[in-house]
């Protein structure tokens, strides 16, 4: 959900609330940004060897060049595996970009609309939190940044001290070859958090409790959580010590289940139902950050 308008991978310059300027990496699909947008990210899995584990992109030309539904492709297309895995990536991106996707229809959203019964009493506690104590919305901003409504992240990248699970992971450091970025991950958007066990990068925790409490205690009880893969960059500045009270915890837990789509968590199909009022694809046709396509010797035109 959402994934089409995650903002590409670039280093963008930001501006801190004291006037100066720093610049950093944000943006691009999986954890570590090693696809610079989503076009650079479906074609991935296909020869993935933990994924499908197809051979080069003449096997999956092979594989796709007698399904009935790419009849309508010309004949030249067909032919060529270059352009038939193109136009194959192209379908993938466009259906991602789909209202089904992007429906935008959480209490949260009907909150930010002006509807004040659309959280509880202990949602908006925890809303309060999330803008004060507990830091969330200093990287998961509740305003609009790319897109018309909020996607709840910065995208930009951090080292949450996650607990080491399997193989280590060096995240960031694997596409830059910074030392400094070892063990720094995206933020992921929140939207429909409750719904995306288990969490963090490499899926330590369990529960999104789980989650609350260590970001609010993790340096009070490292015993508790373990070693991590890459200490020496470790965020201890905006979490590991919140100093959240269990009730507000638990306020903070219901609220982000406001983040939760109405579509998707009352779907009765394989796909959830977009809203009526979801623009399509078409009219925001400019709006969404996919261009490495262009790039695609297959590339003609749109």
């Amino acid at each position: 959900m959402y994934a089409a308008l995650i903002p590409p991978f670039a280093y963008e310059d930001i501006l801190l609330p004291d006037g100066s300027e720093i610049f950093a990496w944000e943006g691009g699909l999986f954890h570590d940004g090693r696809a610079k947008d989503l076009f650079a990210q479906v074609s991935q899995p296909f020869f993935e060897a933990h994924e499908m584990a197809l051979k080069d992109t003449a096997e999956l030309a092979n594989r796709l060049r007698n399904k009935p539904y790419l009849r309508p492709l010309p004949s030249d297309v067909l032919l060529d595996d270059n352009d038939l895995t193109y136009h194959a990536f192209r379908a993938l991106v466009e259906f991602l970009k789909s209202p089904t996707f992007r429906p935008f229809d959480s209490p949260f959203d009907r909150y930010q609309a002006g509807d004040k019964k659309a959280l509880s009493l202990s949602q908006k506690r925890g809303l309060d939190l999330y803008r004060t104590t507990a830091g969330c919305a200093d990287c998961h901003f509740l305003e609009p940044q790319n897109w018309s409504q909020t996607l709840l992240s910065d995208f930009g990248y951090d080292n949450l001290g996650a607990p080491a699970l399997g193989q280590k992971d060096p995240g960031l450091f694997a596409v830059t070859g910074d030392p400094e970025d070892l063990g720094k991950f995206r933020s992921p958007s929140l939207r429909n958090v409750e719904l995306t066990a288990p969490y963090l990068h490499n899926g330590s925790l369990g529960t999104l409790r789980d989650v609350l409490e260590f970001y609010n205690k993790r340096d009070l009880e490292p015993e508790r959580w373990g070693i991590t893969d890459s200490p020496e960059t470790v965020n201890h500045d905006d979490l590991g010590n919140l100093g959240l009270s269990e009730d507000e915890i638990t306020d903070l837990l219901n609220f982000l289940h406001a983040f939760t789509d109405d579509s998707l968590k009352h779907k009765t199909t394989t796909f959830p139902i977009a809203p009526q009022n979801t623009p399509t694809t078409e009219s925001l046709k400019l709006s969404f950050p996919d261009y490495t396509h262009r790039q695609n010797p297959a590339f003609k035109t749109e």
